[in-house]
């Protein structure tokens, strides 16, 4: 509609859960609605979707999901300025970090607001960073916490495809109780491929340190490191690995030191069928106890075009998670996805 747009789509999808949560398995029947809008010209995009879950033989484990975002991005001569926002309202579940004791979806709600600013100076471009994120427990108030961060972010591009690039992070987690309160910094430094072509690679190292309320400061190196490589037109390979204390992505509030490495690769063939495999492997040390919890998952899938605005998709996820202490569990997903697109 003229620069504005906006792309509905509908996903339906029918599977079979082998341990949902660990539990006895279950089939599976979904629905998933969303509302993509944007304005290229104003910079303007918003989102909308939910995701609903039943699982007929075990209802205890139906979940529903909805997500509400949006953002605005203002390109100035020297300067790029980016302001969003967004809420979730979902449920944890058992295969993530720190769950271990999860039998059933945990109900939880997230609010986050965020704002940049890419300033670029010649050849150095600076950008400063900051955002706030509200966990909201209604079930269990103790997981209540506000993460509020700062980030600077400098870098500097000498002449050629790479790029030298030092990035500075601040946390403060305040939880509802203050004896869980703890601020995180970083810093890391590094190479950044910025080329685009056959492949870019990026390479950050540095420490971290975590400095709770109560209890000694723990210090750990950290590192992230990508690689994307494209060996044709119809092949893109991406890896990444990542070492931390916390993981900003995760709802856990447990305090650990996070190893994570991921594999993706996707083949477009030249009928429109897309194929895709993802495995990933994440490591959690946990602070002041003896716990040690190891998450292993992969998911491959087929999307096959059914018409111009009509797909489908079968996809097979397994996940396994073990630890020393407590239980361990495995799932396998196997789902048929009908998805009708405007």
């Amino acid at each position: 509609m003229g620069a504005f747009n906006a792309l509905p789509e509908l996903a339906l999808r029918e599977g079979y859960d082998t341990a949902p949560n660990g539990a006895a398995g279950s089939s599976i029947s979904g629905a998933t609605p969303s509302l993509q809008l944007s304005d290229p010209l104003l910079g303007f995009g918003a989102f909308a979707a939910g995701d609903f879950t039943i699982y007929p033989e075990s209802t205890s484990q139906n979940t529903n999901s909805l997500t509400f975002g949006a953002g605005e991005r203002a390109v100035l001569p020297e300067h790029v300025i980016t302001v969003s926002a967004g809420y979730l309202r979902t449920q944890e579940t058992g295969f993530a970090l720190d769950t271990i004791a999860i039998s059933r979806p945990i109900a939880f709600t997230l609010s986050d607001i965020r704002a940049s600013d890419l300033a670029s100076f010649g050849t150095f471009t600076l950008k400063p960073a900051a955002s706030a994120t509200q966990y909201r427990f209604p079930d269990n108030a103790t997981g209540n916490r506000i993460d509020t961060r700062e980030a600077l972010t400098g870098a500097y591009l000498p002449g050629g495809p790479m790029q030298i690039l030092l990035r500075w992070q601040e946390t403060q987690s305040t939880y509802r109780e203050s004896i869980f309160d703890a601020d995180t910094d970083q810093l890391l430094a590094g190479l950044v491929d910025t080329a685009d072509g056959l492949w870019t690679v990026s390479a950050l190292a540095g420490a971290a340190r975590r400095r709770p309320r109560t209890g000694s400061t723990i210090s750990a190196p950290v590192l992230e490191a990508g690689l994307d490589w494209s060996p044709t037109r119809l092949d893109r390979i991406r890896i990444t690995a990542a070492r931390e204390i916390d993981d900003p992505d995760e709802v856990s509030a447990s305090s650990y030191t996070l190893t994570q490495a991921k594999l993706s690769a996707t083949h477009d063939c030249p009928s429109g069928v897309i194929a895709s495999f993802s495995a990933q492997g994440s490591n959690a040390a946990f602070f002041h106890s003896r716990l040690r919890e190891t998450l292993l998952s992969t998911d491959a899938n087929l999307a096959f075009p059914l018409g111009r605005n009509l797909n489908l998709a079968a996809d097979y996820s397994f996940n396994t998670r073990q630890a020393n202490a407590l239980r361990a569990a495995n799932e396998h997903i196997l789902t048929l996805t009908l998805a009708w697109t405007i």
